[in-house]
């Protein structure tokens, strides 16, 4: 078992990832594990007993406990696709839902439906 250690600032969250404290240099925080600096076991005592929201995780259970994902937000369809002769397919519009009048059979708009009596017969269809 390794005596290396993962700093964790525990006063937020990014979405559901964990910040870490980064690298010197690096300034803050990061969510990637690649990025984030490793704290000898006094060091992380150190600072945990300093500030008690800097919790320290040990490297290998972190390092057990990742997964791969990738932000959305750093990737781009058309960039990737160009040149790849893939042709993406125009999502269909999905269809309408349809309700009809459980006393006359004729088709209501969400408002006659839900606010209002059959324009056509006077049944109230409301849920």
């Amino acid at each position: 078992m390794s005596d290396l250690f993962y700093l964790q600032d525990s006063r937020s969250y990014v979405g559901n990832d964990v910040l870490w404290w980064a690298e010197k240099g690096q300034g803050g925080y990061t969510t990637d594990l690649r990025k984030a600096r490793l704290f000898s076991k006094t060091d992380a005592q150190s600072q945990h007993n300093s500030r008690e929201t800097d919790i320290p995780w040990p490297k290998d259970y972190i390092d057990a406990k990742t997964r791969p994902a990738v932000d959305m937000q750093h990737i781009n369809r058309a960039e990737a696709l160009d040149g790849t002769g893939i042709t993406l397919l125009k999502p269909q519009r999905p269809k309408a839902y349809k309700f009809n009048c459980g006393g006359c059979g004729r088709f209501l708009s969400d408002v006659g439906r839900y606010c209002e009596d059959c324009p056509n017969c006077g049944t109230d269809n409301r849920p």
